[in-house]
């Protein structure tokens, strides 16, 4: 007869769970986000604040396009400014099912006049 974990014995297996698993699921997900910098090429707007597409050369130029599920922390308007300027975005993104979608958009570094 199989015995009934009780005591410490119940707080390891407990432990075990709680750290297994997330990295399973993390595993499973494509193992979180990755991030790109570049001039914005393409920003075409959803509704006033998402954005349906973003397109986006890195300084190697390849050109890179991103979907997204929600707001990404700035409107198109704002990165079509980004690309009438040529100022740069960083663009945070997550690979799933062959798609790049797009989940943080910001404004890149700029270089001050000494190169910090």
């Amino acid at each position: 007869m199989m015995e009934i974990l009780a005591g410490p014995a119940l707080k390891k297996m407990a432990l075990a769970v709680a750290v297994v698993v997330p990295l399973l699921l993390i595993a499973a997900c494509g193992g979180g986000t990755k991030e790109v910098m570049g001039l914005v090429l393409e920003a075409v707007e959803r509704d006033l604040v998402e954005i349906e597409l973003l397109r986006v050369r890195d300084d190697d130029g390849r050109v890179w396009e991103f979907s997204t599920e929600g707001p990404v922390g700035v409107s198109a308007a704002h990165l079509r400014q980004h690309q009438l300027a040529g100022e740069k975005v960083v663009v945070t993104y997550q690979e799933e099912r062959g798609r790049l979608i797009a989940v943080d958009v910001r404004d890149a570094p700029v270089r001050g006049r000494y190169g910090r």
